[in-house]
């Protein structure tokens, strides 16, 4: 036996050649000390990419982001108004008419101040525009064109107008009469259900906004002390959803309180809910760039490719997106 050999056999177990001249722990070094791969440089540099504009967006999300989007009464108002949209379970057909109640209240001041200046102003010119306002309403004409027939009316009838007061009255009505037809699609329908039944109920108007002001200050969230505000006022609610023309099965208590405590919450969260859906559109841009970066990740684990430092950051904006996550997938529902 020569002198290799008996070296060879002189070794303990694990130090001794398994094949070649490759011992056993030579062998686990090589595979713990495998050289890991490299993750390709456009792979890398997208990476950048997506990342660049997540460090863009987080910023602009946290600015947009508000303490009272997660206070309970926000989040009724949230829920309210989805349930109104989709007319879902006892909110079922309740939307239209809820969208003609909520102008009623915003639109008082103009419809006051129209049957101001009608009841007010009565020459005979004035009175035959009054009457040319209600046929071309009854006509049901898209907002632009019922605005170029008004002023079309107006150009004609201001010639035969004497005094100054008269010209002035026109064109304050012509002009009022504008704002209507441009605050909202189904503002010129309310004016026509108003008209078609008596100037009078637009004082009605003043009282049913006057009633939202005052629950702006209650706890909205507390159904029942709405319905029983309903039953108090009843007869006004009658009176509107008459003019209106809510049919009578949806003229129970608990209907006439489900569009008045979305209405009253609108008009608290208007703003701020408008800022909410900035944030929620901001936050689903960023959850398609988190999904790229998570997706290039998960692709080249750290076990088997050498991460650059950039591939181990945090992903800016996780905890802003998690916050809201459900609520974005209560949307695409």
């Amino acid at each position: 036996m020569n002198n290799d050999s008996n070296n060879n056999l002189n070794k303990s177990w694990w130090n001794r050649p398994l094949w070649g001249d490759r011992t056993m722990v030579e062998k686990l070094e090589s595979i713990i000390h495998k050289e890991q791969e490299k993750i390709p440089e456009e792979v890398i540099k997208h990476h950048e990419q997506v990342m660049s504009e997540l460090k863009i967006l987080t910023p602009i999300g946290r600015a947009l982001d508000n303490p009272k989007f997660v206070e309970p009464e926000f989040v009724t108002f949230f829920n309210i108004n989805n349930l109104f949209a989709q007319e879902i379970g006892e909110y079922e057909g309740l939307r239209n008419y809820v969208a003609l109640f909520r102008v009623a209240v915003e639109a008082q001041h103009t419809f006051l101040k129209i049957e101001q200046i009608e009841l007010s102003h009565r020459s005979t010119k004035q009175q035959a525009l009054y009457e040319f306002v209600l046929k071309k309403l009854e006509e049901k004409l898209k907002p632009e064109e019922f605005i170029e027939a008004l002023n079309a009316e107006r150009k004609a009838i201001l010639p035969d107008i004497k005094t100054e007061e008269g010209k002035f009255a026109v064109n304050s009505y012509v002009e009022t009469l504008e704002t209507v037809a441009r605050q909202d699609e189904l503002a010129l329908k309310l004016l026509y259900l108003f008209k078609k039944y008596n100037l009078e109920d637009f004082s009605l108007l003043k009282t049913v906004s006057d009633m939202v002001n005052y629950l702006l200050n209650k706890n909205l969230q507390n159904f029942n002390e709405i319905v029983l505000f309903v039953k108090i006022n009843r007869e006004k609610f009658i009176k509107l959803s008459n003019i209106i023309e809510i049919p009578p099965e949806k003229t129970k208590d608990e209907d006439f309180a489900r569009m008045f405590q979305y209405i009253a919450l609108k008009r608290k969260y208007q703003d701020i809910y408008v800022q909410f859906q900035r944030l929620l559109e901001l936050l689903t841009l960023w959850n398609s760039f988190y999904q790229t970066t998570k997706d290039i990740r998960s692709h080249y684990p750290s076990t088997e490719f050498a991460h650059p430092e950039e591939f181990e950051k945090p992903i800016p904006g996780e905890d802003l997106y998690f916050r809201y996550k459900n609520v974005i997938n209560q949307l695409k529902n």
